[in-house]
């Protein structure tokens, strides 16, 4: 809903809205999407929210995880601007 989603996305039962999603970015069942910028090969696992980030190409955000709701938390592990929009650079991987 009110984004713009490339070519070769695939949406498969998430919810996206407000967000930009480069080609080849995967959103899992159940996941959500809001007000984020996602680079070519992302993906989003089953469940996962992801808000107000920037995802960088490549990155796999596993199931279940939580972006952009707990200031603290994504601190600790991101860059997030004084705006409060998370990055998640190419190189970050989770862990699992």
């Amino acid at each position: 809903m009110n984004s713009i989603v490339a070519g070769g996305t695939v949406i498969a039962g998430g919810g996206v809205s407000r967000s930009v999603l480069g080609n080849r970015v995967y959103i899992l069942d159940g996941a959500t999407v809001e007000d984020s910028i996602l680079f070519t090969g992302a993906t989003v696992g089953e469940g996962a929210r992801v808000r107000r980030a920037i995802v960088d190409r490549g990155v796999s955000i596993p199931a279940d995880e939580e972006i952009g709701l707990d200031p603290a938390r994504d601190a600790e592990r991101f860059h997030v601007t004084p705006a409060g929009v998370v990055v998640i650079p190419s190189d970050f991987r989770f862990n699992d």
